[in-house]
């Protein structure tokens, strides 16, 4: 997060600002943002902030003389990389976009209590959730940044559904894309996750989604898997009066986040939320199918889980199958697609 270096910052301490309006959207703020003295007052009643830009003002005037002539008024910054069902994630790059990178963070400031705000937005990528309205055009819901080189493995660095539009799944969608788009980057191995200590709510919103795409997986495949019908997935239920245990599946912790991107602690920590986390005292050792030769090499952390446990437990909390991004929203717009040497650009979208 950042914002100028040449105006005189406030401390977040003894500053009162009371209220926010977000386009024509009014409510509070949770926490205090370093905005510069000379442009926000301590005792400010009101800051105007455009839906589009981020761009700030005490002044109602001057914030609507702003808005009709806002460069970002019909178009989002940045490039298009999902879109499905009226919503998109646009990516924007901070370094091209530095005051939108500097308005967005100082505005999502007021809202998150534990991230500080940066000077230099250049080494993130914001990817911004939007939804337009065929009448009233698009409007900015949330975002999340990434740093463009993590030593940590982090694909996120913070996400914020604004106030407004909270209670209504956004933020799981934008957590999965996030895992989608660094999926690509990956390899094939573990995609990473978010950068920690997460918040309170941060921590509570990353278990479920874990949870969830854990769930999924173990019942339907790999996340973008097409999904059955819902009694397919249900497991044969065990005879009345048996005492056997309907069938079980061994899996290593390491296995289970190699199918879901997701690293081994955030694995461990949704397999306990959801009461599933069944280690193996001692792992057995596994013979070699091809050679017949016993593997001594340590194969991870076992767990035993019982698909009727994830299905109990998908069905206790309302889990639906379909993952809520959906695959064919990327179509057309990203990964880029590397051109042939004979091609005019050698790197390009697949859309035009």
């Amino acid at each position: 997060m950042a914002t100028s270096k040449s105006a005189r910052l406030q401390s977040p301490v003894g500053r009162n600002l009371q209220n926010v309006v977000l386009g024509d959207l009014l409510f509070q703020p949770w926490n205090q943002s370093i905005y510069p003295e000379d442009l926000v007052a301590k005792d400010a009643d009101r800051l105007y902030v455009c839906r589009w830009c981020f761009r700030y003002s005490c002044d109602g005037d001057v914030s609507d003389k702003h808005k009709r002539a806002c460069e970002h008024r019909t178009t989002p910054p940045g490039t298009k990389v999902y879109d499905h069902g009226g919503y998109a994630v646009w990516e924007v790059d901070g370094q091209d976009y530095k005051l939108f990178g500097q308005n967005l963070s100082l505005f999502a400031k007021l809202f998150l209590d534990h991230k500080t705000v940066f000077f230099d937005v250049a080494t993130f990528l914001y990817y911004i959730l939007t939804f337009t309205d065929p009448d009233e055009g698009y409007y900015v819901l949330g975002f999340f940044s990434k740093e463009k080189l993590s030593w940590d493995a982090n694909n996120l660095a913070c996400i914020l559904i604004f106030p407004p539009y909270q209670h209504k799944q956004l933020g799981k969608l934008l957590m999965g894309v996030s895992y989608k788009l660094s999926g690509w980057d990956s390899n094939g191995g573990p995609i990473g996750g978010p950068e920690k200590p997460l918040s309170e709510l941060g921590h509570k919103s990353y278990v479920r989604f874990w949870a969830e795409r854990i769930a999924r997986y173990l019942l339907c495949g790999k996340p973008g898997s097409s999904v059955q019908d819902p009694d397919q997935q249900k497991p044969n239920s065990t005879p009345k009066g048996s005492r056997k245990r309907p069938p079980r599946e061994t899996i290593t912790v390491e296995e289970l986040g190699l199918g879901t991107g997701m690293l081994t602690e955030d694995v461990i920590t949704a397999l306990k939320s959801m009461g599933l986390f069944d280690p193996q005292a001692t792992p057995k050792k596994r013979k070699s199918n091809r050679t017949g030769v016993v593997d001594d090499t340590p194969p991870g952390q076992i767990v035993t889980i019982h698909k009727s446990d994830v299905w109990d437990w998908a069905q206790a909390h309302h889990l639906l199958l379909e993952d809520p991004v959906c695959d064919s929203g990327f179509e057309g717009l990203w990964p880029p697609v590397v051109s042939s040497e004979g091609d005019s650009q050698s790197l390009t979208s697949e859309d035009s």
